[in-house]
């Protein structure tokens, strides 16, 4: 009977967990699918609000300038006031009242009142997904995270790709931008549902953990040396997670960190940056009308929806991250050289998804290599912080990137020359990144930093401790033998 109690408290875990990975996902549907719809509409909205290329890229640089300080105390704030599951509940209220804002600004052609819109919605997108990973990683650091960060960007990406899809066609079939912008409202309401049965079934947490720690335990119990280790182990883990963050601690994060902070924030500025302008670009360089292009850009949003949980099995299964950090930079590089080069006859437009969809597959190595890196190589009390300073490097990328992107293509004579420029714009970013890929590689090879282990997920002070407790019940077996 007692086996049959555990098998059913596994059975219910695996279930919880499952439920958690679903509702997480869900939370970010609403996010996205707001976010990408100014690219969706990138024409229409410069065509009725009467703006150029460079004021449609503020709403997507004035969605990011807050962040660069406000997501690191957001983090701050999330470790050590409000807590992960009070700071879902309350970002996801303010991404629908930010879209709401939006689309009263599309309705009645108010340019300013779309930008505030858009910094409200910055604010509170960028500290969702820093409450949504701190929920992930408590859950799976261990249960192969890797294969859960995957799975968490299938349906964000979907609702991405069904934003391209068919805002185009509400705006083709209603003639006006302000119906494709309420109805992210209702996708929005949508995932403000899912945060609170987010928040009912994450109390279980801290009671599923323990229990899991316990059983871990007894299975070792009758080795009185593994005994002895787990209890420390355990005691040091509390330890740590009692204690409060601190913002001067931010100096113990590792140097590794700060590389793949670096990297990130390369990879998702190339990757968001030139997606928030390729509407527009498939318009004017391969002639695309706006429902054909909109068809089109939802190649990589489906290709890393598909891809994204195998790849992340995949990798927790064989390791290898640094590898494929170099991977994902290489991908994006040879996507821009790609967008950059290629011309496409109005019977070959196929063509033109080739490059889609090699840059659907460097956000899928993004998704699933670079975040899980650094969940592994920060401490679980420090979580909240770690991804606000990371959330910050990134919005320095996507605020100034669109900026920059946006002056190149209008100080060319010819749109296909200036889009042209700005795809090299986007490869030398990409061959910044790969080099420090590659530094990176070299670094952690000769320091035997191992932090992309699986199967060995705690930080490096618990597994020294460890590697310590074990060898001092070593020495007192011998001593008592002797």
């Amino acid at each position: 009977m007692g086996d049959q109690d555990q098998k059913q408290d596994k059975q219910k875990i695996k279930t919880t967990r499952l439920i958690i990975l679903i509702l997480s996902a869900l939370l970010l549907f609403g996010n996205n699918y707001s976010f990408d719809n100014p690219q969706a509409l990138q024409s229409q909205i410069m065509e009725e609000v009467h703006i150029s290329l460079t004021e449609f890229n503020y709403l997507y640089s004035f969605f990011s300038f807050p962040n660069i300080l406000l997501t690191l105390i957001g983090g701050y704030l999330i470790d050590r006031i409000v807590g992960s599951r009070k700071s879902i509940i309350i970002f996801a209220s303010l991404v629908t009242v930010s879209q709401t804002i939006i689309a009263f600004g599309g309705k009645y052609h108010s340019f300013h009142l779309m930008l505030f819109g858009r910094v409200f919605l910055g604010v509170s997108s960028e500290n969702l997904i820093i409450s949504q990973n701190v929920i992930i990683t408590a859950w799976f650091k261990g249960h192969q995270l890797s294969t859960a960060s995957g799975c968490i960007v299938t349906l964000p990406e979907i609702a991405a790709a069904l934003n391209s899809y068919f805002s185009p066609m509400i705006y083709d079939y209603t003639g006006s931008i302000t119906y494709p912008l309420f109805t992210s409202v209702f996708v929005c309401i949508f995932s403000l549902l899912c945060a609170i049965l987010l928040l009912f079934f994450d109390k279980s947490r801290d009671s599923i953990l323990q229990q899991e720690q316990q059983e871990k335990s007894s299975i070792s119990g009758n080795d009185e040396s593994h005994d002895t280790l787990n209890d420390s182990q355990q005691i040091t883990q509390n330890t740590l997670h009692t204690e409060r963050a601190r913002l001067q601690e931010i100096r113990e994060f590792p140097a590794l960190y700060w590389y793949l902070t670096a990297i990130c924030s390369l990879c998702l500025g190339i990757y968001i940056s030139f997606m928030d302008d390729v509407s527009d670009y498939y318009q004017k360089k391969f002639q695309f009308k706006p429902v054909e292009a909109g068809k089109f850009i939802t190649i990589p949003y489906i290709f890393s929806a598909l891809l994204c949980p195998f790849i992340g099995y995949y990798i927790d299964k064989v390791g290898h991250r640094r590898f494929f950090l170099m991977i994902t930079s290489f991908l994006f590089i040879i996507a821009q050289i790609l967008f950059g080069s290629v011309h496409v006859a109005s019977n070959e437009k196929w063509i033109a998804a080739i490059p889609l969809i090699i840059q659907g597959l460097a956000f899928t190595c993004y998704s699933c290599v670079m975040i899980p890196c650094v969940q592994y190589i920060v401490d679980q009390k420090y979580m909240g912080t770690a991804f606000g300073i990371l959330g910050m490097f990134e919005s320095i990328a996507l605020c100034f990137f669109p900026i920059i992107a946006g002056k190149i293509v209008e100080f060319a004579d010819d749109p296909q020359i200036g889009y042209k420029n700005m795809s090299l714009f986007y490869s030398i970013l990409g061959l910044i990144s790969l080099f420090l890929c590659i530094t990176l590689y070299h670094y952690e090879s000769s320091n035997k930093l191992d932090f992309i282990d699986p199967n060995n997920p705690l930080p490096e002070e618990i597994r020294k401790l460890n590697e310590y407790s074990m060898i001092t019940e070593e020495k007192c077996s011998i001593s008592e033998e002797k």
